[in-house]
């Protein structure tokens, strides 16, 4: 999925650079014909000036750069959304520190994003908080696991529980699956409840792979599992567009 859309986004700033060039150049052309015979003696006189012709070109050239410039602007515009930055550092240490053996911190990034976009004053209709829009139940666990004290679930500490929380899911679904494979899983089961996503396992006959596992978990979840199988399209998505910096 990474290699498509980095294609895509590739092609969508080739296109609209094309497509820049082609509209200044029919523009240009277009206004020159329109000057007629006022265009030909200002260019004559120009002519005798090089100092005069290369400002003239020099604005033109300028004005291609700057059509251009904006157009491909409008490609990565058109290819995502704006993923802020401020808590970069925080994700990036977080997932150095319990994700060593899958150092995607875009990945982390990315699983926040859906959850909060990545703001901290989120709060969803069932109550889950903060960042990593974790439940009340699940923050005191994890507050109790990490020695964290009185710490609220808005603060920037609940990546780094987050993401703390993460590896604890990962290791459920390690059963000498790639790292890679893991994840998916472990999203999954963050969104879900990792004893759902197990019950969609077996119904899937022991499959091992959230590809096969995900078709099976509307037996286990119902019309939920609309919103589990979003959730980690969209995660995935986002962590493609992260990934190739648009």
């Amino acid at each position: 999925m990474f290699d498509d859309f980095a294609v895509m986004a590739a092609l969508l700033r080739l296109g609209y650079g094309v497509l820049g060039i082609l509209a200044v150049i029919g523009l240009s052309t277009w206004l020159d014909q329109r000057a007629g015979r006022t265009f030909a003696q200002t260019m004559e006189q120009m002519a005798r000036s090089p100092d005069a012709l290369s400002r003239y070109y020099g604005l033109r050239i300028l004005g291609l750069c700057i059509l251009v410039g904006m157009l491909m602007g409008c490609s990565s515009a058109s290819a995502g959304p704006v993923f802020p930055t401020s808590y970069d550092a925080e994700i990036h240490r977080s997932v150095k520190t319990y994700w060593p053996d899958y150092p995607r911190p875009m990945a982390w990034k990315a699983q926040l994003y859906q959850e909060s976009r990545l703001d901290p004053r989120a709060v969803s209709p069932v109550g889950a908080a903060g960042l990593a829009q974790m439940m009340p139940a699940t923050w005191d666990q994890l507050t109790r696991e990490l020695r964290l004290g009185a710490v609220s679930p808005h603060a920037p500490i609940a990546i780094e529980a987050g993401a703390y929380y993460m590896a604890r899911l990962r290791q459920i679904w390690r059963g000498g699956r790639d790292p890679a494979d893991r994840q998916p899983l472990a999203q999954a089961s963050y969104n879900a409840g990792a004893g759902n996503i197990i019950n969609a396992q077996k119904v899937c006959g022991g499959a091992r792979l959230w590809a096969v596992i995900a078709p099976c978990l509307g037996h286990v979840t119902g019309r939920h599992a609309t919103e589990t199988l979003t959730y980690v399209d969209r995660i995935a998505r986002y962590q493609a567009q992260m990934e190739v910096g648009l």
